[in-house]
């Protein structure tokens, strides 16, 4: 039977300790894509007091929103639309069905278009 002696144990040591290292870093290869969401964002604004508006967009889309103060315009305050990106005919109606605001606007992926109303 042979005997470990100090330096045999320590080689030993030094070379499981090396090992553990080596496997220890090895990982597969880990990839990832994050693309932007594909949704825009609107919002209106007025110095004015109009409340909320009917807002249509492309003949077709309608919803009510709500217009803000100039100075409380942020994406949390709850009044903020998902819209999809691209080009969009937009008309504003106010109270008593008055047309606001006629145009097209442009909204790209993840932009958050403010809108002034009169």
């Amino acid at each position: 039977m042979r005997r470990f002696t100090h330096s045999t144990a320590l080689i030993a040591g030094l070379l499981l300790t090396a090992a553990l290292f080596c496997f220890a870093g090895c990982q597969s290869a880990r990839s990832a894509a994050y693309g932007r969401e594909n949704i825009g964002y609107v919002q209106f604004v007025s110095s004015s007091q109009h409340g909320s508006v009917r807002v249509v967009l492309d003949g077709s889309t309608e919803f009510t929103a709500k217009v803000n103060p100039p100075d409380k315009r942020t994406i949390d305050n709850g009044s903020t639309y998902a819209v999809l990106p691209g080009s969009h005919d937009m008309d504003v109606y106010g109270s008593g069905g008055k047309l606001l605001l006629s145009r097209t606007l442009f909204i790209s992926a993840q932009e958050i278009r403010t809108v002034s109303l009169p």
